[in-house]
């Protein structure tokens, strides 16, 4: 796309309109231009928004003011994104799969060869008969999961899912990323995951809270985008906390957005030391006597089984706020003053996501859950705990009504094996493998062919270098995608799919709201020969002898008009799906009662009519189930395990002296949006940006700008430096999901030129229980990048024929 094509998009609607309505063009022509210039409606992960289209090209983003309280920049850059130079225009065979030679070891690093559909549908099928003749159906492995590519009822995973399952399965994913260790152990402890609940209503907060502690979350950064289509109404909440005078404190090593916008106290923890901050702080309670030992008593299970270790009677340490001081560089004082705010004042704790994401993660929600039950406020208003204050406007009222669903992926799945989403490389470098589970076992199978839709593993995946040796054993792998991902140019088969803007669909706003329902307008024909992933699968389905059992013989829009008909706005509003097609969007009332609501009340009020879905009904300090594991990094109730990396390993912090993190991007989601002009605001000379604090900047002679390098023992990269205050001394931050691009990719292990933090996390697992993440478990050192090379993330690779 040329420059001036990118700075109209960037200056939108506001230079449309002084365009016309300047005196250098004509009412005439000004009305001409209005005419031919359509309005469509859509909706994206960044909010809803109208497509404006004159000559079938999109010349204009808006947003829809009325659905979307306080837009973001993010969806401005979807018009470039559509026209990308990154989109992936034709079905493409990596050259040597093509000519039947296979040469794994060669993916990524040759050109592609444009094939026809005919072709390229073929060779997709061939190779999954191919796989299950050699090892069955577990040979296959379904890598498509999430369904962050696209907030409409087709998403890409699910239809990828679908596919399989009519074929009789495949491996698949269990749990997921984003919450890959709390997802597995909250529902033993308090009966619900947590993480994707229903919080207690911002209106309950702003009337009751007095003191919000912000563990880890970032509720103004995280907010901008959403699973569904975000509305942003929570940022007026945020307006209203600041009113309500709510004291806020910040817990984390970056002093946030959150923490800016609240003038938040900055309490700068070690990362990694949370757990021992969190058992320091229940022990100064119990000894002083201040823990709430009525709510212990009625309201939860174990508490004795726990206290020995607490204590110190059970392994010789006492968990005091001088032991964790060592541990946590907080000051013993200072965890205690904080231990009586909160339990002296209506307090809410809000945690995150990220903290879960490191070495023993499982450990982190079941702290603040115990924490908060020795604090006695859980099921009050404005008291307790939430995990999901930061994610899809958690704190909105719910409308209690439906909204529409997405399509099913169906029965028929005969494998049975899903893995954990961080043991990808471990899944195909390890067949045979047993490995511990929720306490179960799983055998990884020998997968030869893996399919990835809508998703890209080269980005949300750990050590990145790893991961591409494990991809290059493969017999065939296959990605369907718009555009070309670091994945996409690893594969054998590139199928070219439509975009969001480029098919018709329907979406539901918010997670929690569940107040809108928006048409997704088909805005532009479909560029190139890209196909929608409905399509595509139902072509790979005919190979099969399973078309019309894919699609039920249904068009798109009859699939669109069926999940239409289950909704509150049908069945009871009575307004039929021609109607809410043309109008774009229906709307619910939100009851007044909504904004009543407190998490965990009902069990409060009653935790004998209204357990939780326990072993007990009742808060798990303890669990018996838990415990029966055996495991030797995971117990019966929550504890502190030192991290493998992290700045209290003095040895390996001579070599390694800075603790990495890796938060959610401020203008992405994840990897989307990374090869749009969006990017340009943050990056540094065209790579991912390292903040780091002056201090440490000094120690490493380097300059705010300068492009370094930032490297372990698992890989390189190059980031562009920030140095700012808002980081404490010792910790650095590379905000997730920009495109991995090797500098060589001749050689196996390369620097990433574009500062793809997967290139330096490991793949160590959290425990044997969960066996989730570790990303934010990482120490790296820094020093000059010498020679730097263009940054070619967003180019698409050679391509014969095209």
């Amino acid at each position: 796309m040329n420059n001036s094509r990118r700075d109209f998009l960037k200056v939108g609607a506001v230079a449309s309109a002084a365009v016309v309505g300047s005196g250098s063009v004509s009412g005439v022509l000004a009305k001409e231009f209005a005419t031919r210039t359509k309005k469509i409606p859509s909706a994206s992960h960044f909010g809803a928004f109208y497509a404006h289209v004159r000559d079938g090209k999109i010349v204009d983003i808006s947003s829809q003011l009325d659905s979307d309280a306080n837009p973001t920049v993010m969806v401005k850059s979807l018009a470039d994104r559509n026209s990308s130079n990154s989109r992936v225009k034709y079905p493409v065979v990596r050259k040597s799969y093509l000519e039947g030679k296979g040469r794994g070891d060669l993916r990524g690093k040759e050109e592609f060869v444009r094939v026809s559909w005919d072709t390229a549908i073929d060779l997709v099928a061939k190779a999954i008969k191919k796989a299950q003749a050699n090892g069955g159906n577990q040979a296959l492995y379904n890598a498509s999961y999430g369904g962050w590519a696209h907030p409409g009822a087709f998403k890409p995973n699910a239809l990828a899912g679908r596919f399989f399952n009519i074929i009789g399965g495949a491996v698949r994913t269990s749990g997921e990323y984003s919450n890959g260790a709390a997802g597995q152990v909250n529902p033993s402890i308090v009966g619900d995951m947590e993480v994707y609940s229903i919080q207690t209503a911002h209106e309950q907060i702003i009337k009751n809270t007095k003191v919000m502690i912000l563990w880890g979350a970032d509720l103004y950064k995280t907010n901008r985008a959403g699973y569904s289509v975000p509305n942003h109404r929570c940022y007026d909440a945020y307006e209203e906390y600041k009113k309500a005078g709510i004291k806020v404190i910040s817990i984390d090593p970056i002093y946030t957005m959150s923490a800016q916008e609240f003038k938040a106290d900055w309490i700068k923890i070690r990362p990694g030391s949370d757990v021992a901050m969190m058992l320091a702080m229940m022990n100064y309670l119990y000894k002083s006597k201040k823990y709430d030992k009525a709510f212990i008593d009625k309201y939860t299970y174990g508490f004795d089984k726990f206290l020995p270790y607490l204590l110190g009677k059970t392994d010789g340490v006492e968990k005091t706020p001088q032991w964790a001081e060592k541990l946590t560089e907080v000051p013993a004082k200072t965890i205690k003053q904080l231990a009586d705010i909160m339990v002296s004042n209506r307090t809410f704790i809000a945690g995150n996501w990220a903290l879960q994401r490191a070495h023993h993660g499982e450990q982190v929600d079941w702290c603040i859950i115990t924490l908060a039950s020795m604090i006695g406020q859980v099921g009050l208003p404005g008291g307790g705990f939430g995990f999901s204050m930061h994610y899809e406007g958690g704190g909105d009222a719910s409308s209690g009504k439906a909204t529409v669903g997405g399509m099913s992926q169906g029965g028929g799945d005969n494998v049975k094996i899903a893995i954990p989403a961080s043991r990808m490389s471990d899944l195909i470098n390890k067949p045979g493998q047993t490995v511990t589970y929720k306490g179960k076992e799983i055998v990884y199978p020998k997968v030869e062919f893996m399919l990835s839709a809508g998703g890209s593993p080269i980005g949300h995946q750990p050590d990145v270098n790893e991961l591409i040796k494990a991809l290059r054993t493969l017999d065939t792998l296959v990605v369907v995608e718009p555009w070309w991902t670091p994945t996409a140019k690893m594969a054998d088969i590139v199928l070219p799919a439509t975009t969001t803007m480029e098919r018709d669909d329907i979406a539901s706003g918010m997670s929690y709201s569940n107040d809108r329902i928006y048409a997704m307008k088909q805005i532009v024909k479909p560029r190139y020969e890209s196909k929608d992933d409905y399509e595509i699968f139902t072509l790979l389905a005919e190979k099969f002898g399973k078309a019309k059992r894919y699609s039920r013989d249904r068009s798109v829009k009859e699939w669109l008009e069926r999940l239409y008909k289950r909704s509150y706005a049908k069945r009871e509003m009575g307004i039929s799906f021609e109607e809410f097609w043309e109008k774009g969007v229906i709307k619910y009332e939100i009851p007044e009662d909504a904004k009543n609501f407190v998490r965990h009340e009902a069990f409060r009020k009653d935790p004998i009519a209204n357990p939780l879905k326990t072993e007990t009904g009742k808060i798990q300090i303890y669990s018996d189930k838990f415990a029966s594991f055996g495991y030797k990094d995971f117990k019966g109730h929550p504890m502190w395990f030192e991290p493998a990396e992290w700045l209290g390993n003095k040895k390996l912090v001579k070599k390694y002296p800075l603790h990495l993190v890796s938060p959610h991007p401020t203008y992405r989601i994840h990897s989307q949006l990374d090869n749009t002009w969006v990017q340009n605001v943050h990056k540094v000379q065209g790579r991912e940006p390292i903040r780091i604090n002056p201090n440490d900047a000094k120690k490493f002679n380097i300059r705010d700008g300068e492009i370094v390098e930032v490297y372990n023992d698992r890989g390189s990269l190059l980031a562009g430096v920030v140095i700012t205050n808002t980081i404490r001394e010792g910790v650095v931050a590379i905000e997730e999901g920009a495109w991995y691009s090797p500098e060589d990719n001749q050689k196996d292990i390369t620097r990433c030129n574009s500062g793809q933090v997967n290139v330096l996390t490991s793949s160590r697992p959290t425990s044997q229980m969960a066996q989730a993440t570790t990303a934010n478990t990482v120490l790296v050192s820094i020093r000059k990048a010498g020679t730097v090379t263009p940054n070619l993330a967003y180019q698409p690779p050679k391509i014969i024929g095209a």
